[in-house]
């Protein structure tokens, strides 16, 4: 298998001040050095942080509600609420276990998408009262995707476990001190950066601490998900800033 060289870039991903820079070739052709790159529909930044990515994910998903607003302003608002979860939600959560915010600002670029989605469906742009578009949110029984991403990320977290997916689960989870965590609990290790802490292993690991017994030792994954119906209170506090 070739690679087209001019397909190809060099991210720099470092903590030192002044890091040793080289060129990299490939078949002749010296790559471009950037912030930022495309990998499988995820865009990776240089500093391990997503707000490129989320820009760009609230960009897209903005674009596209504002396509069904223009072409299904007619339609019975259950058919632009299934129009959102079926087109505009996908480009909100694809690959979300990966980037899942942790900042209060960019959860909130997130949500906005879907609260609007909320006014689309309903056709409701005057009232602008407090809690107006909560109340939109609550017919609709949309739950907050903040929710929505943490959910998914247990889902994985129960899948990995249990060898439901190719990854070897003893690379990343340890099983804690059954004598003060319990038996079902995870090791937690320690973390200093927030790039390491709120990435996907240690988050995942912090959450599935505050799950109960019968949800992490589940027999299968429908009676796993059943369980995550209401996220405990520690998975729901506030965000950073």
């Amino acid at each position: 298998m070739n690679f087209h060289p001019e397909k190809c870039i060099v991210i720099r991903i470092t903590n030192k001040g002044n890091p040793l820079i080289r060129n990299y070739q490939l078949h002749g052709h010296t790559l471009d050095a950037v912030e930022h790159g495309k990998y499988l529909g995820v865009t990776i930044n240089h500093d391990l942080q997503w707000k490129t990515h989320i820009n760009q994910t609230v960009g897209k998903a903005s674009r596209t509600l504002g396509f069904l607003r223009r072409n299904l302003g007619r339609c019975k608002p259950e058919v632009k609420a299934n129009a959102y979860i079926t087109m505009v939600r996908p480009t909100l959560e694809y690959a979300s276990t990966v980037w899942d915010p942790y900042q209060d600002n960019l959860e909130k670029d997130l949500e906005q998408v879907q609260r609007r989605a909320a006014s689309v469906v309903y056709n409701e742009y005057q009232d602008v009262s407090p809690g107006c578009v909560s109340s939109l949110m609550d017919r609709l029984k949309w739950e907050p995707l903040k929710d929505r991403r943490c959910k998914d990320r247990l889902t994985m977290a129960y899948k990995i476990r249990n060898r439901l997916v190719d990854i070897d689960p003893s690379n990343y989870y340890k099983p804690g001190d059954s004598r003060t965590r319990g038996g079902h609990r995870i090791y937690q290790q320690r973390t200093l950066k927030d790039q390491y802490r709120y990435s996907f292993f240690p988050r995942s690991t912090r959450e599935w601490n505050t799950l109960p017994e019968k949800a992490t030792t589940a027999a299968t994954l429908e009676e796993f998900k059943a369980s995550l119906t209401i996220l405990p209170e520690a998975l729901t506090g506030a965000s950073h800033t």
